[in-house]
C-alpha cells in the first residue's frame, strides 16, 4: 500500500518536474569556454552580481554579490560520453547565508539555490544534455588571465526543491505524505545577472 501511494506521490512530482523542464530548449551552439577540454581541477574566482527571487511565500527576496569569493570546480566525466567533465560554478552571497551553483555538461545547464535549508533547482543535466535552460541568457569573455562568465535572466524561471526531496525518499506511507507537503517552488525573476570571473590560472 505505501509503494502504491508513494508511486502516485511520484506521478504528482514527475508532472511537476516535466512542467519545470519545460522551460528548457534544444541547444545548437557550444559552450565557448577556455576550460571546455579540461577534464578536471579547481579554479578561483570570484562573483558579483544580483539575483532577484521571489520565494515561496511570495516574499521577495534579493541576493547580492560582491566580490564574493567563488569556484569552478571541473569534474571529469570518465567515459567521455558527451563531455570531459561536468563545469561547476559556485558562490556564496555577500552575508554567506545563500548559495547558487552553475553546472554545465555538454550543451546542458542548471541552477541551484540554497535558501536556508532548502535548496531548489531549474534545469537537468541528463540524457543526452543537450538542452538548455530557456529564458537564461549566458555569455563567456576572456582576457588574460582571467575568463568571465555572465549570466543574465531575461524571463522568470522557476526552481523546484523536487530533486532535492527525491534524494530522501524512503518507501513509507509518512515520507510519501512529507514530499507533497514539503514541495517548494521559488522565482528566480528578469534581469537577475550574475557575474563569475574564474582564474585561468592555478
Amino acid at each position: 500500500m505505501a509503494r502504491q501511494l508513494l508511486f502516485t506521490f511520484l506521478i504528482f512530482f514527475s508532472v511537476g518536474a516535466f512542467s519545470q523542464e519545460n522551460q528548457a530548449e534544444s541547444n545548437k551552439t557550444n559552450f565557448n569556454t577556455v576550460f571546455k577540454n579540461i577534464k578536471s581541477g579547481e579554479f578561483d574566482g570570484t562573483a558579483n552580481g544580483v539575483l532577484f527571487i521571489k520565494n515561496s511565500e511570495g516574499q521577495d527576496l534579493v541576493l547580492d554579490f560582491q566580490g564574493s569569493q567563488s569556484k569552478l570546480t571541473l569534474e571529469q566525466d570518465k567515459d567521455e560520453v558527451y563531455d570531459v567533465s561536468t563545469k561547476i560554478y559556485n558562490a556564496k552571497t555577500t552575508s554567506g547565508k545563500s548559495k547558487i551553483e552553475y553546472h554545465t555538461y555538454n550543451y546542458a545547464n542548471k541552477i541551484i539555490i540554497q535558501l536556508s535549508n532548502d535548496t531548489f533547482q531549474v534545469g537537468i543535466i541528463d540524457g543526452a544534455s543537450d538542452e538548455e535552460i530557456s529564458g537564461l541568457k549566458y555569455y563567456y569573455k576572456s582576457e588574460k588571465g582571467t575568463e568571465y562568465l555572465v549570466l543574465q535572466v531575461e524571463k522568470e524561471l522557476i526552481l523546484t526543491n523536487y530533486h532535492t526531496l527525491l534524494k530522501n525518499i524512503n518507501y513509507d506511507e509518512t515520507n510519501a505524505q512529507n514530499l507533497k507537503q514539503n514541495k517548494r517552488v521559488i522565482k528566480l525573476l528578469p534581469n537577475s545577472t550574475l557575474v563569475f570571473a574564474i582564474k585561468r590560472d592555478k
